[in-house]
C-alpha cells in the first residue's frame, strides 16, 4: 500500500499564480476645453470693457460710440414695401441714383458732440420717413403712390424720390404739367417736412429718351428744370418757407436711377433732400407726431 505524501514533503512545489491587469488606453480627449476657456476669457474681457465704457463715459459720448459701429453712410433704402415704406425697392444696391450734387467727402468728424449730433439728426431721418409713411396711408387716393415713393438716407441727408412708373406718370408727356395726384403726394411732402429745421434741395430728372418738342432748342434740361422748379412752387405753396429752399435744379438724365436701364420710366423723378442741419437744431417727436423745434406745434395731417 503506498503512502499518503506528508504536508509539508519534501520535493513537492507550490504552484504561484500571478494576475497581470491590462490597462486599456483610453483616447485623446484633445483641446476643446481650451477654446470653450478661451471664448469665455474673452467674453468676460468684452463685459468688463463694456462695464468700464458706461462708468466712464458720458451719454453724448456713448451716443457717438453707437453711431460709430451703426454709420448713417450707407445708403438705406426705403420703398416700394421693404423697411420703412414698406414695399420692395425697385432700385439694387448697385444700381442705386447718385446724389443730386457732387459728391463732396465728408469731413472727418473730430469730437463726440458732433457724432452724437449726426447720429440724433439720422434717427429723426427714421422718424420723418414713418410720419411720411403714415401720412400717405391716411390718404385713399395716394396708397397706390407708395410704389412711387423711394426714401433713402444718404451722406447730404434723407433723400425722397417720387418716380414715374408705367400707366402713372408724375408729370404730362413732355411737360411740366403735373397731374392731381402729383400735386397731392408733393403737398403731403411739404406737410410732414414743414415743421423740420433743415434746408432742403430739390431735383428734377429725365430718362435717356431725348425731347422732342417744336422748340429745339428745348432739351431735356429744361424739362427736367421746369419741373423741379414746378414740385418748389408747390411745396412753397404748402407753407414751405423759401429761405429753406437751398437748391433747385435739372440734371437731365445725368443721374439715372436704373444705371443699367437708362430709358426706364423710373428714372423721371422728382427728389426732395432734407439736408443735413450743421446748426445743431433738429426736430422732435412725441406720440402726437411731429413736433417743431421751436414753434412747439403738432403736424396735424387730415385723411
Amino acid at each position: 500500500m503506498a503512502e499518503e505524501p506528508q504536508a509539508g514533503g519534501g520535493n513537492s512545489a507550490a504552484v504561484v499564480v500571478v494576475k497581470k491587469r491590462r490597462h486599456e488606453k483610453h483616447g485623446h480627449h484633445g483641446g476643446a476645453w481650451k477654446v470653450a476657456y478661451a471664448d469665455f476669457v474673452t467674453a468676460m474681457m468684452a463685459f468688463f470693457l463694456l462695464l468700464w465704457l458706461l462708468a466712464t463715459t458720458t451719454e453724448e459720448q456713448r451716443i457717438g460710440i453707437a453711431h460709430y459701429f451703426n454709420p448713417p453712410n450707407n445708403s438705406t433704402e426705403y420703398g416700394g414695401g421693404n423697411g420703412i415704406m414698406s414695399g420692395s425697392s425697385v432700385v439694387k444696391s448697385k444700381e442705386h441714383a447718385p446724389e443730386d450734387s457732387p459728391v463732396v467727402p465728408l469731413s472727418p468728424i473730430d469730437s463726440s458732440n458732433d457724432m452724437a449730433m449726426q447720429a440724433k439728426e439720422d434717427a429723426m431721418f427714421r422718424q420723418v420717413a414713418d410720419e411720411l409713411k403714415k401720412a400717405v396711408m391716411n390718404i385713399p387716393q395716394l396708397k397706390a403712390l407708395l410704389d412711387n415713393m423711394l426714401v433713402d438716407v444718404t451722406p447730404e441727408g434723407l433723400r425722397i424720390t417720387l418716380t414715374d412708373s408705367t400707366g402713372r406718370p408724375l408729370f404730362e408727356n413732355g411737360d411740366a404739367k403735373m397731374y392731381d395726384y402729383t400735386h397731392m403726394m408733393l403737398a403731403v411732402v411739404a406737410s410732414v417736412l414743414g415743421p423740420l429745421p433743415n434746408h432742403l434741395a430739390v431735383g428734377g430728372h429725365t430718362d435717356v429718351v431725348p425731347y422732342r418738342g417744336a422748340n429745339p432748342g428745348y432739351t431735356n434740361w429744361e424739362l427736367s428744370s421746369d419741373r423741379a422748379q414746378a414740385a418748389r412752387r408747390v411745396m412753397m405753396d404748402e407753407g414751405i418757407p423759401e429761405g429753406r429752399m437751398e437748391r433747385v435744379a435739372g440734371y437731365a438724365s445725368q443721374q439715372p436711377l436704373l444705371v443699367d436701364h437708362p430709358d426706364s420710366v423710373r428714372n423721371r423723378r422728382i427728389t426732395i433732400t432734407v439736408l443735413r442741419s450743421n446748426r445743431g437744431a433738429t426736430a422732435q417727436f412725441s406720440q402726437d407726431g411731429l413736433l417743431a423745434p421751436r414753434e412747439g406745434r403738432v403736424l396735424e395731417l387730415e385723411p
